[in-house]
């Protein structure tokens, strides 16, 4: 007879909700609840002796990604300096934390409205803020609770699409999750942030070609009229992608080069994590863009830095796993269309942090990876069916 702990599973359904309630607000709770969470899943499956009984997809690219990151410090131009970095890889077991501890859909269901109505309420302070805010500068930025526009814009962009897949994919879809999609992508093209707008759209053309193919020819016109809508400040954004004059993109090509120049310097195991901070001031640096801005706007560049060839190969290996674990999921749950939508969801958070991320170090920003981490383990949480029981479904 296997061991109960009530009080303690109560504990990790609060984590759970104030994980997913506290996402878009503060980094401080996220991480309070993703730690106590963590460790009470740890302690429960201590005392219930239940570590056969856990999950744990993807933990051979994860876990060679961290070795490749030890080597990488552990020939780091400053190993001090760049080993505080580490912390950083605890972040990926908030993904075997929710998929561990998310064991019925009804739960896993609910956290993702709290995802959405969080991002609602989230989108609508943004709104506020450029309501109250607004005085036609196109530097007007808004930043909702966080600490940058390109954080907000990551976390909007994520739960926009986890939105938009519940909408299309879900068997009775409710047609009140429109207005939170509304909501979530009206403050998204606010905030002026290009590579979120990038990673949205990348993903908004995968759903679409997997939900109805036909209204992808409707796409050129949808983004036609929101041009047209949209205010002078985010039409202006636009047109500078296109005008061959974009100084933050000329930034980014400054910053690339000097990436690939310390790259090939340090290129198996590179330098260390955050190593420019002390090896910059041995490469010319013209215009002064890699000095100021120390990251490389760029996940492969700035991994490749970091971590070298090795930890750069260790990286892609871990999305190309995902993928595939997904494919083999959707193909097994081809019949049971309740899971669907967790399946494009996923799929679509994660192409659309990969698009954004090379023109933005988004796996370096703890409030985004945080978050995409949990929407990863969406699609392993839950009963896991088998071919045949889906079949019998």
């Amino acid at each position: 007879m296997k061991q109960s702990f009530p009080i303690i599973d109560k504990m990790l359904t609060v984590t759970l909700f104030l994980f997913a309630a506290s996402s878009m607000f503060s980094i401080s709770i996220t991480q309070i609840s993703a730690g106590l969470g963590g460790s009470l899943w740890l302690l429960r499956s201590h005392l219930a002796d239940t570590w056969k009984e856990q999950r744990w997809p993807l933990v051979v690219p994860i876990l060679l990604f961290a070795l490749a990151s030890l080597v990488a410090v552990a020939n780091a131009y400053d190993v001090s300096y760049s080993f505080k970095s580490l912390k950083k890889l605890l972040e990926f077991l908030i993904f075997f934390w929710v998929l561990n501890c998310i064991r019925e859909n009804n739960l896993r269901n609910s956290l993702s409205i709290v995802l959405i109505s969080s991002a609602t309420l989230s989108g609508l302070l943004g709104l506020y803020q450029y309501w109250e805010d607004f005085d036609g500068s196109y530097q007007n930025r808004i930043e909702g609770s966080l600490s940058t526009y390109m954080t907000f814009a990551g976390l909007l962009m994520l739960s926009g699409l986890i939105a938009l897949a519940w909408a299309m994919f879900q068997k009775q879809t409710q047609r009140w999750v429109w207005v939170p999609i509304v909501i979530i992508t009206s403050c998204l093209l606010l905030t002026l942030t290009r590579q979120a707008w990038f990673g949205f759209l990348t993903a908004l053309v995968f759903l679409i070609f997997f939900w109805r193919k036909k209204v992808l020819l409707l796409l050129p016109i949808i983004l036609l009229i929101t041009y047209i809508a949209s205010p002078v400040s985010t039409q202006k954004r636009i047109y500078d992608m296109f005008s061959g004059k974009d100084a933050t993109f000329e930034m980014r090509v400054a910053l690339w080069k000097g990436g690939w120049k310390i790259f090939k310097d340090y290129p198996l195991t590179g330098c260390g994590f955050k190593c420019v901070d002390l090896v910059i001031s041995q490469y010319p640096d013209p215009t002064g863009y890699v000095e100021r801005f120390r990251g490389m706007h760029n996940n492969l560049i700035q991994v490749a830095v970091d971590a070298g060839v090795l930890g750069l190969t260790t990286w892609l290996g871990i999305w190309f796993c995902f993928f595939r674990l997904l494919y083999h999921k959707a193909t097994a749950l081809e019949r049971n269309i309740f899971e669907r939508w967790t399946i494009f969801g996923s799929s679509a958070a994660v192409l659309a942090f990969l698009a954004g991320g090379l023109f933005e170090t988004n796996f370096y920003d703890s409030e985004v990876s945080m978050l995409l981490y949990f929407i990863m383990a969406l699609p392993f949480s839950g009963p896991q069916y088998t071919s045949k029981a889906v079949v019998e479904t």
